[in-house]
C-alpha cells in the first residue's frame, strides 16, 4: 500500500489505460523500457478493475514472472490468486488471478472453462503471436486447431466474454524487424524508452565495449520481417561447435573479461552459445565465482532461484547463461553483460542489455554495491550485423562507442 505510481510516467499511463479501458474494446499496449515498472502498472489496472467489481487475468509466460507481479499486486494492497504449476499453485479464488501461459492453456476446459475475465493484463506480450490469434478468433474449433497457446487463451475468453479487454506490456515492441502494431494490436497507448528513464536516474546509462572475438561472420540476423525469434537451437549448436574448437580464443576473453570486471562491484552475466560454451568459459574464471544457469530440464526452478539469490546478494560474481535469464529476472548489481555467441533477435539484444541497467535497491546498497553505468561488453560483433536491419537508439549508442574505439 504505500507504492505510489511514479508521477513523471507511471500515473500518466495508468490514467491512459484506463480511459482507453473506458472507450474500447480494441487490443492495446503499452511499450515500456525494463525498469520502467510495469509490474507496479499492471497491479494498478488488476487492482481499480477489482474495485469495481470486476476481474482480471493476467498471463505471463513463465511461473517467476507471474511470481513476480503477483508479489508486486500484494504490495499494492490487491489479493490475488496465482496459477501456475512451477510455482505449485493452482488457484482461481480471488477476481484478480495470475497465470502462466502453460498451466493456463492445459486448464481452459477445466478450471477456466467458465470463468470470465473483464480484463486480460499479458506481461512481455511481444511474445503473443498475433497472426494466430486473429486466426483463432475467427475459427469456432480453435480448441481442436493447430494454435499457439497464447491464441488458445485469448480466443477462449474472448468467446466467453465478447467484450473482454487485453492490454499487453513490452520492452520491445517487436517480432523480427516488425512493429507490433497493427493487425492485432490496434494501438500503442503509451511509451517509456530507455534512454528516457536513464535521463531521469531510474536506470544507469548503458555503455559498450567491443573485444577481438569469434569469427562467427557466416551467422547473421534474419532480415524475415514474420521472425521473432532468435538462432534456431540447431543454429546455437552449430554456433557452439565453431567456439568451442577454439579455446585458446575462450581463454584470451575471459582473462581481458576478468581484468575489467574485477575493478566493478557488480556481477557479471555472460551469454552463451550452449552448455559446453558455458563449461569451456568457466574453466577461465576464479574458482567458486561461477554458476550455469540453463533452460529446459537441466536446471529446476528451485536452483536457478537459489542461483539467482547468490547472484544478487554477491556470493556469485559471475551468471553464465543460455537463453534463459531475459524476462522476468531481477538482479539489480548485474553491471556487465558480455555476449559470447551472435544474437539472431533484436528483442532479445534489447533484453539482454536491460538486464544489467537497473538501478540498485536499497538492500543492494546496504550490501556495498556501487553501480554507475551497465557496461555491454561483446565479443562476437553482433550489434555490426543489426546495424543495416534496425533504426534503434540503443544501437546508435553502441555504434557510437565503437566509432570513437575505432
Amino acid at each position: 500500500n504505500d507504492i505510489e505510481l511514479r508521477p513523471e510516467y507511471q500515473q500518466p499511463m495508468h490514467d491512459i489505460t484506463l480511459n482507453h479501458l473506458r472507450e474500447s474494446n480494441e487490443p492495446a499496449f503499452i511499450s515500456g523500457s525494463v525498469g520502467c515498472g510495469k509490474t507496479v502498472n499492471i497491479g494498478a489496472i488488476a487492482h481499480y478493475v477489482k474495485d469495481i467489481g470486476g476481474r482480471t487475468l493476467v498471463v505471463a509466460r513463465t511461473g517467476k514472472l507471474i511470481s513476480q507481479n503477483s508479489e508486486m499486486a500484494w504490495k499494492m494492497g490487491l489479493k490475488n490468486s496465482v496459477y501456475s504449476a512451477s510455482r505449485n499453485s493452482k488457484s482461481t479464488f480471488y477476481p484478480s488471478v495470475f497465470a502462466s501461459e502453460g498451466s493456463l492453456a492445459l486448464a481452459l476446459n477445466t478450471d477456466f472453462k467458465n470463468l470470465k475475465f473483464n480484463v486480460i493484463l499479458i506481461d512481455e506480450c511481444h511474445e503473443v503471436n498475433w497472426a494466430e490469434v486473429l486466426d483463432a478468433l475467427k475459427d469456432k474449433q480453435f480448441m481442436t486447431g493447430d494454435y499457439c497457446q497464447y491464441a488458445k487463451i485469448i480466443a477462449h475468453f474472448i468467446h466467453l466474454n465478447p467484450k473482454t479487454k487485453v492490454i499487453g506490456y513490452t520492452g520491445s515492441p517487436y517480432r523480427g524487424k516488425e512493429d507490433i502494431l497493427g493487425a492485432y494490436w490496434k494501438k500503442k497507448l503509451y511509451e517509456v524508452s530507455t534512454m528516457y528513464l536513464v535521463s531521469i536516474n531510474y536506470l544507469v546509462a548503458p555503455v559498450f565495449g567491443f573485444g577481438d572475438g569469434y569469427d562467427l561472420s557466416q551467422w547473421e540476423p534474419s532480415q524475415d520481417p514474420n521472425s521473432g525469434s532468435d538462432f534456431s537451437s540447431q543454429a546455437l549448436s552449430e554456433m557452439q561447435d565453431v567456439i568451442t574448437k577454439d579455446e585458446q580464443k575462450t581463454q584470451v576473453i575471459m582473462e581481458e573479461v576478468v581484468a575489467i570486471c574485477e575493478s566493478r562491484s557488480g556481477g557479471v552475466m555472460i551469454t552463451c552459445a550452449g552448455k559446453k560454451h558455458c563449461e569451456q568459459v568457466a574453466k577461465h574464471l576464479p574458482d567458486g565465482s561461477w554458476v550455469i544457469i540453463v533452460s529446459g530440464k537441466g536446471m529446476s526452478e528451485k536452483k536457478k532461484d537459489k542461483a539467482l539469490d547468490d547472484a544478487r546478494s554477491g556470493a556469485i560474481k559471475y551468471v553464465l547463461q543460455v537463453g534463459c535469464l531475459t524476462t522476468g529476472v531481477n538482479v539489480p548489481p548485474w553491471s556487465v553483460s558480455v555476449i559470447l555467441r551472435k544474437i539472431g533477435s533484436l528483442t532479445l539484444l534489447t533484453q539482454l542489455i536491460g538486464r544489467i541497467l537497473r538501478i540498485l535497491e536499497p538492500e543492494d546498497i546496504d550490501n556495498g554495491f556501487t553501480k554507475v553505468d551497465g557496461l555491454v561488453l561483446d565479443y562476437t560483433d553482433t550489434f555490426e550485423s543489426f546495424g543495416d536491419i534496425y533504426e534503434d537508439p540503443l544501437l546508435d549508442q553502441a555504434r557510437a562507442f565503437k566509432s570513437q574505439k575505432e
